[in-house]
């Protein structure tokens, strides 16, 4: 099992609609290796899928709006769209020229930087997308009907401690099927520390609701023109569509890599598997 690092403070860097993104250098001192997480998650809750990345690259992982360490929009805009926002800016911060983004992306993570591609053509150079959450025209949920809205809202926030939400989460789906050091990788840094001694989720339920109610703008439609090439991984049918296939319908050099016996919280499942597959896209 990858052990976890020692991830420094975050750097600050200034997105859209008042937000302030926090970019964690993940390790490594290779070329640079942009990764964003699904909604719910951060930049550091991926140690054992992210940490063999270092091995070829300096990886950098931004976390978007309302997420990790970075704030809520002033103006509450989770459209992901917006959204989109957070991610260029990080690459703005890096230096990273049109045309040289190597990425790795989870769910939202993955169909934000296709996004940030169509706003900004040929951005990609070359990218591994596990499920990008991306839908054909006219088949996402409309607002406030996708059942994560209101799921996301009941979610309990705060634990006593970490060892009551590891017991909590891993005996119940979708984290029960997570690998032992990922599971621990999540909530080390899923949670911060409260002054009563209690941990409460970094990601509150309201934003990362409204997270899943921005995503009916990311349709396929969008990203039709990047050329770049993007392996997307494939978990099996989640029951909330085919997770991943508008983005490899749309793609005009994507190729399919299927993991039928994962979920979409794959990176977190065959961490080492699914990090392999990335670094084959990204070196081949």
């Amino acid at each position: 099992m990858s052990p976890d690092i020692n991830v420094p403070e975050p750097e600050r860097i200034t997105s859209t609609d008042g937000v302030e993104v926090a970019l964690h250098h993940l390790g490594g001192d290779g070329p640079p290796l942009l990764f964003v997480h699904a909604t719910g998650f951060n930049g550091r809750t991926y140690t054992p899928f992210t940490h063999p990345l270092t091995e070829h690259f300096s990886v950098w992982a931004p976390d978007i709006r309302g997420h990790g360490w970075s704030s809520p929009p002033d103006n509450g805009n989770y459209d992901w769209l917006r959204v989109t926002s957070d991610v260029l800016a990080a690459v703005d911060h890096l230096g990273i020229a049109t045309g040289e983004l190597d990425a790795v992306g989870h769910s939202v993570g993955a169909a934000l930087l296709l996004l940030a591609d169509a706003e900004r053509p040929g951005l990609l150079r070359r990218m591994y997308g596990y499920e990008p959450i991306m839908w054909r025209p006219g088949e996402a949920f409309a607002p406030g009907e996708n059942p994560l809205v209101a799921g996301a809202l009941k979610r309990r926030e705060v634990f006593a401690n970490r060892g009551e939400a590891i017991e909590r989460f891993a005996s119940r789906p979708p984290f029960n099927t997570c690998r032992a050091d990922a599971l621990h990788a999540y909530v080390t840094n899923g949670f911060e520390d409260l002054e009563d001694g209690t941990i409460r989720l970094r990601c509150r339920g309201a934003d990362e609701s409204a997270t899943y109610d921005g995503e009916r703008t990311s349709t396929n439609d969008r990203i039709a023109g990047c050329q770049a090439p993007v392996a997307i991984g494939k978990g099996s049918d989640s029951g909330f569509g085919n997770l991943g296939i508008p983005a490899f319908e749309a793609l005009p050099n994507a190729t399919l890599v299927e993991h039928p016996d994962l979920g979409h919280f794959g990176p977190l499942e065959a961490p080492a598997r699914l990090a392999t597959d990335a670094l084959a896209a990204l070196t081949s």
